[in-house]
Parts: C-alpha cells; sequence; structure tokens
C-alpha cells in the first residue's frame, strides 16, 4: 500500500481529534497512478473510510478567479518522507482539493497540477482548471506548420517559378558544385535535384545539405554524373510561415494556425 494512503479499521482506530478550524484536504493522483492523501492539519484526519495525512506541510497558497481568465490555485509544501518527495513526477497529476470543517467534508475544486516548481527543500505546484485538459485537445485540430504540401493545389505554388535550371561545374562523391551564385546558404535544402540524360533517363535526388555553390545530394540510386552537363534545382517548403512568406511571397495560402500557443502547455 502506498505509504501515502491510509484507512482506518471501520472503528476509527486512526481517527484523530480535530479542532473546528478549517482544513484543507487533497487527494492527489501522479500519471503513474500513485496516489496521495494529504491535508494541511497538523494531525491526521479521516473522512469516511479514507485518511489524510499531515505530511509535506501541503497548503493553499494562493488563488485567483476572475474574469480575465485567471483560473489557478498554488499549492507550498516540503519535501517529506510519507509525503511528497524530490523524485515524484506530479506535473499532470489530478488534484481533489476539499474541506474540511465542524466534521464536514466539502469539494472544493478539482484541478490539474500544470507545473512544479522545485526550491531546495520546498516546492510549489500551480494547479489550473480541468478546462485546460480540453483546450489541449482543441489544439490538436490546429497546427503551427502548414498543412498543405509544397506546390500542391492548396499551397499553389508554382515550382517552376522557383526551380532554377544551372550548370553543373564539378562532382565529388555526393557533392555537386554549381553555378548558384545570389542564393542564402540553406536555401535548397530539402529540396530536389532533378536530372534528364537521354541515355539514363530521369532521376531525383534529395539535397541535403546547401553551402555556397555546393549541393549534397542522398544518393539513392546509380546515376553517372560525370555526363551531365546540367541540372535542375527544385526548393522545399519547411512549412513554417516565415518561409512561406518571405522566400516564396505566399501568406496568403498557408494552411495553418501560426499564433497559436505551443501544443504541450503543461511544463515541468
Amino acid at each position: 500500500m502506498d505509504p501515502c494512503f491510509r484507512r482506518d479499521d471501520g472503528r476509527g482506530a486512526n481517527r484523530m481529534s480535530i479542532t473546528n478550524e478549517l482544513a484543507y484536504l487533497f487527494h492527489i493522483k501522479a500519471q503513474n497512478g500513485k496516489e496521495y492523501y494529504l491535508t494541511s492539519a497538523n494531525e491526521i484526519i479521516t473522512s469516511g473510510r479514507v485518511s489524510y495525512l499531515p505530511y509535506s506541510g501541503l497548503a493553499l497558497s494562493s488563488a485567483k478567479f476572475n474574469d480575465s481568465a485567471e483560473n489557478h490555485i498554488i499549492l507550498h509544501g516540503i519535501f517529506e518522507t510519507g509525503g511528497i518527495d524530490k523524485n515524484d513526477e506530479l506535473v499532470g497529476a489530478t488534484i481533489d482539493i476539499s474541506y474540511w470543517q465542524n466534521q464536514i467534508v466539502k469539494n472544493f475544486v478539482t484541478y490539474i497540477c500544470t507545473q512544479n516548481s522545485i526550491k531546495d527543500l520546498e516546492f510549489e505546484l500551480r494547479c489550473e482548471s480541468e478546462a485546460i485538459k480540453y483546450n489541449q485537445s482543441l489544439l490538436e485540430m490546429f497546427s503551427k506548420t502548414c498543412r498543405a504540401n509544397f506546390g500542391d493545389n492548396r499551397c499553389k505554388v508554382n515550382l517552376d517559378d522557383y526551380s532554377i535550371i544551372c550548370e553543373l561545374v564539378a562532382i565529388s562523391g555526393n557533392i555537386l558544385t554549381c553555378d548558384i551564385s545570389g542564393f542564402e546558404n540553406g536555401y535548397f535544402i530539402g529540396g530536389t535535384v532533378f536530372v534528364h540524360n537521354e541515355k539514363q533517363g530521369d532521376y531525383k535526388f534529395k539535397i541535403l545539405s546547401h553551402i555556397a555553390n555546393n549541393i549534397i545530394i542522398d544518393i539513392s540510386a546509380e546515376f553517372h554524373f560525370a555526363e551531365q552537363q546540367e541540372i535542375k534545382l527544385i526548393p522545399a517548403c519547411d512549412k513554417n510561415f516565415r518561409t512561406c512568406c518571405y522566400s516564396f511571397n505566399n501568406a496568403v495560402n498557408f494552411t495553418g494556425e501560426p499564433a497559436i500557443p505551443e501544443y504541450n502547455i503543461i511544463k515541468n
């Protein structure tokens, strides 16, 4: 049985006296299945058959609820045997908070731990509304990057407008030296080298690197470049809004939502 969880024997053997002062009860369920039953009181509180233990000095430090979407609670505590350990993974944990007064337990809120701030022997848990889970599911419907493929009917970029035919100056292994001055380093990374040869036919090679006049390709097929005088370089798009806008002047057809927040908004 988890050391953070205790049950009485049905006769109240573990029950201790408690004053009428307000105390908070915390049921924490981590994503790995570990559960904690803790209280802000300085003695055990038993509700039904569940005992909440006074370890880690867990307390509700602050809370904000307003119309500006601020809806969070900060819990403060110390690392303690029988309570919360420094190695416990609490980000993403569900935290049910109730309060105890006059021998009565009332549910307060159920929140998700979105941040665990460790300060030597102390910690602070930032807890936010369960609605954050629905917000993250909603984010999966959107994308910061473009959903179109470069040059397709949604992208609408004409690849011929951005492709160039250049002279092949030298060959060394998979390094092709071309006359492509005027293009920034990396412009053709991820793109394609297209070659046409009457004897060998048509071939395409992926561009792995572009530095100055040197194009490094992934040679996945046998082709004798020694007989080739010209090659066609076709750039690629990394699907980011900045590339779409500044490299291809195509922001109007960008099919993503670049302004949405990062998907993983629960951070440790």
